[in-house]
């Protein structure tokens, strides 16, 4: 028993995903275990308080996890934690305080998560530096909430004022439409660094997009038109956007700018062109299907230029 023991204290990482029959996490004492995987233990109801005795952890995932409805207080004395990953448990109620005061924890997925109460209290969480509050594929069996659709007008407004400090914010697939970009407002993030809205159903862009360097809408359907982008913008992917027409470059850009229009059939127009010759532009409409008569000149000058700089 005893070299047991030692060899779970020696142990950095421990793996008990999808562990059909675990109701409750051991009671687990180390000061070496760096990573914890519950990954798809969808029997677990209770983490033990005792996680709060793992003091080199950094990276804890409970994804799937639907069961579960709190996480123990303790957790609050975990000061290594850097990663938590609890998407897809749409059962969980709350945060425990302690959490907001956890400087190493800058990295919180929570795809899936859609009761207001809990979503609000992420806010609370002011060192994370990436978020990630996606729509979940695969909804538990009996859950209550439809999977994927999150009640943005309720608590993005209300939330996103807390977030000042986070760098990237992934909300893809959450239902995102046309009334719900009428409620939120992206100017509050005035540190970030990437957004990811791949997958919604909007058909404008939201507003306070800034001083943004990476923007993805890969996958937007219903995204007609982008007629305005930050002038601090390097990467746009807005690929797949079957009914995306027109895209308007921000004039005064002085970097050097990725936008990738692949699979993007209706592109018609790209605007803000003329008077850009030292920007290196990748534009990529790579569809054979696609009839040349439909994209106007300035597309065809954008591809030229491409070419002749990337020859130089």
């Amino acid at each position: 028993m005893r070299s047991i023991i030692q060899i779970l204290n020696r142990l950095k990482i421990l793996n008990l995903s999808h562990s059909q029959h675990l109701i409750k996490t051991p009671n687990l004492h180390s000061s070496s275990l760096e990573k914890l995987i519950l990954e798809g233990c969808s029997s677990l109801v209770e983490v033990h308080q005792s996680i709060g005795n793992l003091t080199s952890l950094v990276f804890l995932n409970l994804e799937g996890c639907w069961r579960l409805k709190n996480l123990p207080e303790s957790i609050g004395n975990v000061k290594s934690l850097e990663t938590l990953n609890i998407s897809g448990c749409s059962q969980l109620e709350k945060l425990p305080e302690r959490m907001s005061d956890m400087e190493s924890l800058t990295e919180l997925l929570a795809d899936g998560i859609e009761n207001e109460q809990f979503l609000y209290l992420i806010g609370q969480l002011k060192y994370v530096r990436r978020l990630s509050l996606c729509g979940y594929s695969s909804a538990p069996p009996s859950s209550l909430i439809s999977a994927g659709v999150l009640n943005w007008k309720h608590w993005l407004p209300a939330s996103f004022i807390e977030w000042i400090s986070v760098k990237r914010l992934e909300l893809s697939n959450g239902g995102l439409s046309d009334r719900a970009t009428n409620c939120v407002d992206f100017s509050g993030f005035s540190a970030l660094e990437a957004l990811d809205l791949t997958g919604n159903k909007f058909s404008s862009l939201p507003s306070g997009i800034g001083l943004l360097p990476k923007l993805i809408v890969q996958g937007c359907k219903s995204l007609v038109s982008i007629p305005y982008l930050p002038s601090s913008l390097e990467c746009l992917t807005a690929s797949y956007c079957k009914s995306l027409e027109r895209v308007r470059i921000p004039i005064e850009s002085k970097k050097e700018l990725y936008i990738n229009l692949h699979k993007s059939h209706s592109i018609e127009e790209i605007q803000g062109i003329k008077g850009q010759s030292n920007i290196f532009l990748y534009i990529g409409v790579e569809d054979r299907s696609h009839s040349p008569n439909k994209l106007q000149k300035s597309v065809f000058e954008v591809l030229f230029l491409s070419v002749s700089l990337a020859q130089k």
